[in-house]
């Protein structure tokens, strides 16, 4: 491939990057963030630890189902500016961010863990917002949430990025041959 077509689709991939990323909510209404309110969070963290959710759920989505190894860096990269411009806003934001980013690829790094993805998840996010011993009705309410975020993530993904389409016949690891 040559000079001009790697700076092209590199091109393609940003776009379709940005694409994928208009399509999720990044924002939490007030209305979207009751439930969390109603366990004792206030209504600013509560909306702070559900759009980092969001964002973290659409980072993990890109990395893991994905056609394309490129896509978690194309989407990461799309997503930078937002994070530097909350930084530059509030420094304990960003660096609340950072702290939650490391929480939720650890909780998904975690091996022999019992406990479905989704779980791991909702306690990160009960967790940053200030909930350290969530009682199980806690917890399956932030999975609902989690696992929907994931949902709306995969769709958004599959629908910009398109399908994988395979032969019947012909298993994956042979296509690369």
């Amino acid at each position: 491939m040559g000079m001009w077509a790697r700076w092209r689709a590199g091109r393609d991939r940003r776009r379709l990057a940005s694409r994928y990323l208009d399509a999720l909510p990044r924002a939490v209404a007030p209305s979207d963030a009751v439930w969390l309110c109603d366990m004792g969070v206030g209504e600013e963290i509560a909306r702070r630890e559900l759009a980092f959710a969001l964002r973290a759920v659409a980072l993990i989505v890109a990395e893991r189902d994905a056609l394309d190894d490129r896509t978690a860096s194309d989407v990461a990269h799309r997503l930078a500016p937002e994070i530097q411009r909350e930084f530059h806003a509030n420094a304990g934001t960003g660096r609340a961010w950072d702290q939650r980013w490391r929480a939720y690829t650890g909780a998904l790094a975690v091996r022999g863990d019992a406990h479905p993805p989704a779980v791991r998840l909702a306690r990160v996010l009960l967790g940053g917002a200030g909930l350290t011993a969530p009682g199980p009705e806690q917890v399956a309410r932030a999975s609902v949430f989690v696992t929907d975020a994931r949902t709306r993530a995969n769709e958004s993904l599959r629908h910009v990025f398109g399908v994988a389409s395979l032969p019947d016949d012909i298993p994956p690891s042979a296509l690369g041959r």
